[in-house]
């Protein structure tokens, strides 16, 4: 498993199109921070949901649903996907490997892969909004580890938002058509859902116990510890029910 682990990780710091993809969250972050400052002193900053402190920009970036499902579906194509069109899994299986532990090892890939796509993002508006419009906090371990801890929560809901992306990832294995798909099914339909939460209150209940309503749902509650732990719980539950059905695909699959 040690050996898996470190060769994923190999893979991770070599890959181009995640390194680019993470220059590019940090430029969003950039361009982002430099609208809010544009905005310092307007009456219309608030109606736009602008904010302005480092604080509070690292979290509004965890609170970008379409964002972390694109992230996190850019992720599993990578990962996952990424691994089976080049043959790097059927070599693993070929040279004795079984294939519980190379999903164990891609499923920390992805959560590694995702964090390291997101945190330039986050981390980079908290920055860049900090040094010039101010942190709007002291900097002590409780503020950090409440960062962290939501920071560690979005990572994991942008996973189990595209739950069925990660089943289909291993049962096409296919670049092309789990994007797509992905796309198609979190990206569009997933949005529309989200917008008909957000006006009809019943509906908005019902997506606030699903991945597509956590990240709101913690915004809501001023990511208070309970509302990210049960965040964390549910995003868990979702994406290992997804794991398990994605496994035993793995399992059963024919790789040639």
């Amino acid at each position: 498993m040690n050996r898996l682990l470190q060769s994923e990780i190999s893979k991770l710091a070599q890959s181009r199109l995640l390194g680019a993809a993470s220059l590019l969250m940090l430029a969003l972050a950039a361009v982002t921070s430099l609208s809010a400052w544009s905005y310092r002193g307007s009456p219309g900053a608030a109606e736009l949901e602008i904010v302005f402190s480092g604080y509070d920009a690292f979290f509004a970036a965890l609170r970008d649903t379409p964002t972390l499902s694109l992230l996190a579906l850019l992720s599993i194509a990578v990962v996952v996907c990424g691994d089976f069109e080049n043959r790097t899994a059927q070599l693993k299986i070929a040279v004795g490997y079984r294939r519980a532990p190379i999903f164990l090892s891609k499923l920390a890939a992805l959560a590694a892969a995702d964090a390291l796509l997101l945190l330039p993002y986050a981390l980079g508006r908290a920055v860049i909004q900090g040094a010039l419009l101010g942190f709007g906090r002291p900097v002590t371990p409780e503020v950090l580890a409440a960062m962290a801890g939501t920071f560690l929560t979005a990572v994991l809901a942008g996973i189990a938002i595209n739950a069925v992306t990660l089943v289909l990832a291993f049962a096409l294995r296919r670049t092309v058509l789990v994007v797509g798909t992905g796309f198609c099914l979190v990206l569009l339909g997933g949005n529309a859902l989200a917008s008909f939460g957000a006006s009809i209150p019943w509906a908005g209940r019902i997506l606030a116990a699903t991945p597509l309503g956590l990240l709101r749902a913690m915004a809501a509650a001023s990511y208070a510890p309970s509302a990210v732990a049960r965040a964390f719980a549910i995003s868990a539950a979702w994406t290992a029910g997804a794991a398990l059905a994605a496994c035993r695909i793995f399992a059963k699959a024919e790789l040639k």
